[in-house]
């Protein structure tokens, strides 16, 4: 069961939300037209402390969990733009991947300069033929004889790098083997990705309104070293599962907050409208949906928190991120959808946001993860089905 929020969570829903409406929407328009990362927004959020929300207090953040980056990443999110879903790449893969499984070392390089908004991540994991199937990944980082390791292969849709400082890329060091399926993947953190000598980008022609760019990115002898490895050659696995979990939960709290926008912007279009001497919103036509959707938000609300509570608690809260995902990205889009009908032919123009949302929201079901492999993990994992792929 959730717990219930705090005075805290309040105080950072309050703050979340100033900083929000600092931002218009013409502010995000630029910044997608011209493909230019919100480097103010940004640092309004580092200023606050929010990008260090995680982070322990000794490496400069503010010692909070799971859930108060859900809280923050769906009031971003509610508050309008693409600010939420920002927080997956540096906050959950860099910051917490680093505070959870990196050395001293790294902990003492890298989290408190995402603390203070100076560094970026990006993650290199989906590649060509593997798709969600990180088993099957055939990206290869080969030890030589003098300790280091020269990493050959290819990896698509990878967000962001123009604008990473670092990129945690995830590579076989061991062959696949069938007996021990798990073992053989390695974690790395790479810096200066953009510049690296070893790495191409050639960048994909997408259609969903970013701000970042998409990259198939290609490795040719790309060198990395011990020093790199985050966690242990060979385990990076189970450590990468455990980052996966806080993405999909921050995954779904991005969905939910830009679903709670949809409906914002319905209720608002619905009482300011008038057609027959009354508000659209007094129709039930119109009503119904918009709080059938609100409700199924509210839904997904509760299972994303209890998941985030676990994830706190360091228990299992692999069914409850998976859930939540697969929840919040469903309502999030149908009350995305609804909005734009609640507004007719209005919902198609640039004038109102809400086309460019369900654009958005729409993604949420295909990445950072299908729901269809999100299916698939509840089948096998809680029904105890045959695994399907």
């Amino acid at each position: 069961m959730a717990r219930a929020e705090s005075e805290l969570h309040d105080l950072i829903r309050e703050s979340i939300q100033g900083i929000a409406d600092d931002f218009d929407r013409e502010y995000w328009r630029e910044h997608i037209e011209q493909k230019e990362f919100p480097e103010e927004y940004w640092q309004a959020l580092a200023e606050d402390g929010w990008l260090g929300v995680t982070i322990p207090e000794e490496y400069g953040g503010e010692g909070l969990g799971m859930l108060e980056m859900s809280i923050i990443i769906e009031e971003l999110s509610r508050g309008g733009g693409q600010g939420g879903i920002i927080f997956v790449l540096t906050p959950v893969f860099g910051g917490i991947g680093i505070q959870r499984h990196g050395s001293e070392a790294q902990k003492e390089e890298y989290l408190p300069k995402i603390a203070d908004g100076e560094m970026k991540f990006c993650m290199a994991l989906t590649e060509p033929e593997a798709g969600t199937n990180t088993l099957n990944i055939d990206t290869y980082a080969e030890e030589t004889d003098d300790g280091t390791f020269h990493v050959n292969g290819q990896k698509t849709f990878i967000s962001g790098v123009e604008n990473a400082d670092s990129m945690l890329l995830v590579a076989r060091t061991s062959e696949f083997d069938k007996s021990n399926p798990t073992h053989g993947v390695t974690l790395f953190v790479v810096d200066d990705p953009a510049e690296r000598e070893g790495i191409k980008l050639s960048e994909l022609d997408t259609a969903v309104p970013w701000f970042e760019r998409q990259y198939q990115v290609t490795y040719d002898d790309l060198e990395v070293t011990e020093d790199d490895i985050l966690g242990t050659k060979d385990g990076g696995l189970y450590l990468l599962w455990d980052t996966l979990n806080t993405e999909r939960l921050a995954g779904a709290a991005s969905a939910l907050g830009g679903g709670l926008r949809a409906i914002d912007l319905a209720v608002e279009y619905a009482g300011d409208r008038n057609v027959f001497g009354q508000p659209i919103g007094a129709h039930q036509a119109i009503q119904h949906p918009i709080a059938e959707s609100y409700a199924k938000l509210m839904a997904a609300r509760e299972i994303l928190y209890k998941g985030a509570n676990k994830w706190d608690d360091d228990e299992d809260c692999g069914l409850e991120a998976n859930v939540a995902k697969l929840l919040a990205s469903q309502a999030g889009t149908e009350a995305a959808d609804r909005a734009i009908q609640a507004h007719g032919g209005n919902g198609f123009t640039h004038e109102y946001e809400v086309y460019d949302i369900w654009q958005n929201l729409r993604l949420t079901q295909t990445a950072p993860v299908s729901n269809e492999m999100v299916l698939n993990y509840i089948g096998e994992h809680e029904l105890g089905l045959p695994r399907s792929y």
